[in-house]
Parts: structure tokens; C-alpha cells; sequence
């Protein structure tokens, strides 16, 4: 990941000589950033399980709407679909665009089509879902091509040495895309895929585990039927918790948030009520299950709180102003802290460029207006 510049600091209020205040607008945040932040604004913990049950709070007690599973199938045109095909859907493991009519309706039930996709298996949940509760999520449940989804079956997720690729099919049977291996038992996901399949995983746990195992004070609006004991071994091939969160954490940071994860984040949470977490800060799952030291933890929220602060400012020596103070707090994290709020630092050095772009583009008019000025003085002195 690219570092920011220290030298970045001696950018300094002489560069706004003769530049106009610009809207924040030009900034390339989504429009939902704000109402995103405010829908943290109840976390205050900086890492550990303080944090992990805020979250568990959080979630459970914003998840207004449980889906039915049937709803999983006809929210998909909304939470999965795919832009430029008209009736298509964001097949999970290989990313390819299945037509949305072509569904687990259909009778023939064959290849090429799709269904719906626990990614955390129902067999591997110890009976505490079925097809409700954290089995009808919108935030787990994914559109699978059926062959994809009957080869990886009940498998766990891990890494495999040597095992069989596993490919989507076309409706006439023949291999479409590559989504994966698999062998003795286990499933594992394409590099472009692991992140997607992490952060589902840390949702699932940290929603649906009675308040009690995640330190959490309320199970929120959901029947006490929907939550239990879960632990990561139960959906990892790993041979202890420790070794199951440290591969979570692997594909967490192997794999950063795409547009696919935060475009259908937004979607289940204008249905349900509630966000992944994991999705909108994936720093929380170092920040939770990580070295305690990384980012300080209280220095970690310090530059969230300074980037998410960003998108407030209105003239350019506002934005400055705010630009220098994240810089600051983005120079005391630790390395692992920066690693871990890669998304922060992204939104950093993209406000950077931008105001950079904007001063050095109003400066050109300036200088341009004053050279028009003087040339037309000195015309002056000519006549």
C-alpha cells in the first residue's frame, strides 16, 4: 500500500492566494458517507471486545427487517444486480452476471442458473439456522450458480494444496468461470473473492452470537431463536479459534472492500435496517481480533474521526485545515495500525489530490487573469 508523503504537511495556506472557496462536492466520497457516519456514532470502544460488542449492539439493534428467505430471492434484483445487464445478478464466487429471471425457480433446477448462498452453510451453523434468522440475512445470503454452489456444498472455507478447480457452468453444461478448489472438505475461494467471504463471516458471527459470547448487552429486535453459540472452527478449516481468525484476518487484508461489497452493504441496509460493519471499516476486524497495540486504538479512531471529517469542510483553507489534522493523526498509528485503516488512508490521499488538483487549477486562472491584466496595461502604454 502506498504511503502518504511526510512531506505533505508543508502544503500551507500561502497556496490559497487568490483562489475562491470550492465546494466540498468535489471531493469523490458516495453521498451516503455522512449518513454512514452517523450510524457509527454510537461506537466509542477503540479495539478488543468493548468494541466487538458495540458492534454486535449496533447491528442487532438497527436490523429492523428479517428477511424470509423467499424475500432473499426477490431482493437479489436489488441488492445483486448487475449494472449494464438489464435482469441480471453478481454471481458470488466468480463475479460473473447470471440473468435474474433464470433463478432457483426454475423447474429444471440445471446449471447456468442460480440460488441462494449461505455462505456460512446451514449444516455448519449447529443448528441454529435454517432458512430464517441469520439463514435469511441479506448480508450473508449471496446468488450462487448452482453447480458452483453444489460443488462448494458444505465445505468449510480454507486453503487447499493441489485441489480441483471448481467452475460455474453455463445453462448447456459446459464450464463458464473459474470460482475456486477445493479438497477433503474444504472450499477455497479466489484471492478476489477471500475478502468478501471474510467479512461475511465476522458479520455472521458477531450479529448472531447471543450477547453474552460477544460481550454485547442485548440481542436487539431479533427472537432469541435467531442467536446462539458460534464460533469461527464451525465455517473455518483451522485447527484452533486462534488459527481461524488469524486466516479471516489474512483474507481480510488480502482482499480490500470493492464496489460490489459497498454497493450491496447500502442496499440490504435501506431493507433491513442494519450495515456490515465489516464492510464500511474493515480495520474493526484488527482492531477486534488483532494485536492489541495496532493503531493505538484510541489513535486508530482518532484519524477515522479525521477522515470522516474530511467531506465537512467547505473552503479550501477549511479543507487544509482538515486535510492536516487526518495527516497528524494518520502519522501516529503504528505501521500495522496504517495497514489496518487502508480505507481511511485511501479517502486521505484522495482528498489530498483533490484539493492539490483544485488549488493548482484556480491558481491557473489567477496567474492567467493577471497575465490578461498586464498585457492589456502594457497594450495601453503602446497607443
Amino acid at each position: 500500500m502506498q504511503k502518504i508523503a511526510k512531506n505533505i504537511l508543508s502544503l500551507s495556506a500561502a497556496l490559497l492566494i487568490g483562489v475562491s472557496a470550492v465546494s466540498v462536492g468535489a471531493f469523490p466520497y458516495s453521498e451516503n458517507t455522512s449518513a454512514e457516519a452517523d450510524y457509527y456514532a454510537p461506537i466509542t470502544a477503540a479495539e478488543g471486545s468493548a468494541l466487538l460488542g458495540q458492534l454486535h449492539d449496533l447491528i442487532t439493534t438497527t436490523h429492523t427487517h428479517y428477511s424470509s428467505y423467499s424475500e432473499c430471492r426477490d431482493y437479489a434484483h436489488t441488492t445483486d444486480f448487475a449494472a449494464g445487464a438489464e435482469k441480471s445478478v453478481i454471481e458470488f464466487y466468480t463475479h460473473e452476471t447470471i440473468l435474474y429471471y433464470i433463478n432457483d425457480l426454475s423447474t429444471s433446477g440445471g446449471q447456468g442458473t442460480w440460488n441462494r448462498e449461505h455462505v456460512w452453510p446451514k449444516s455448519l451453523s449447529g443448528g441454529l439456522w435454517g432458512t430464517d434468522g441469520a439463514g435469511a440475512d441479506l448480508h450473508h445470503i449471496r446468488p450462487s450458480e448452482v453447480k458452483m454452489n453444489s460443488q462448494r456444498g458444505n465445505d468449510k472455507f480454507g486453503e487447499v494444496n493441489g485441489g480441483g478447480e471448481v467452475y460455474s457452468k453455463t445453462t448447456d453444461g459446459k464450464n463458464s468461470q473459474l470460482g475456486g478448489y477445493h479438497a477433503g472438505g474444504v472450499f477455497e475461494p479466489l484471492d478476489n473473492v477471500k475478502g468478501d467471504a471474510a467479512r461475511i463471516v465476522l458479520y455472521v458471527y458477531t450479529h448472531y452470537n447471543t450477547y453474552a459470547n460477544v460481550n454485547g448487552s442485548t440481542d436487539g429486535n431479533g427472537t432469541s431463536s435467531c442467536f446462539g453459540t458460534l464460533h469461527f472452527t464451525n465455517i473455518m478449516s483451522a485447527s484452533s479459534e486462534e488459527a481461524a481468525v488469524e486466516l479471516l484476518l489474512a483474507w481480510n487484508k488480502l482482499d480490500p472492500v470493492d464496489e460490489i461489497e459497498r454497493t450491496r452493504n447500502e442496499a440490504a441496509y435501506e431493507i433491513q435496517g442494519n450495515r456490515n460493519p465489516f464492510i464500511d471499516h474493515p480495520e474493526y476486524a484488527e482492531m477486534i481480533w488483532g494485536n492489541a497495540e495496532i493503531g493505538g486504538g484510541e489513535d486508530t479512531s482518532r484519524f477515522h474521526r479525521a477522515v470522516s471529517e474530511l467531506r465537512e469542510s467547505g473552503t479550501l483553507k477549511e479543507q487544509l485545515a482538515a486535510i492536516n489534522e487526518a495527516i497528524r493523526a494518520y502519522q501516529a498509528l503504528t505501521e500495522q495500525g496504517r495497514d489496518a485503516a487502508a480505507e481511511d488512508v485511501a479517502k486521505l490521499q484522495a482528498a489530498i489530490s483533490a484539493y492539490n488538483e483544485t488549488v493548482r487549477a484556480q491558481n491557473a486562472e489567477a496567474v492567467a487573469a493577471e497575465g490578461g491584466a498586464l498585457g492589456a496595461v502594457a497594450g495601453g502604454g503602446r497607443s
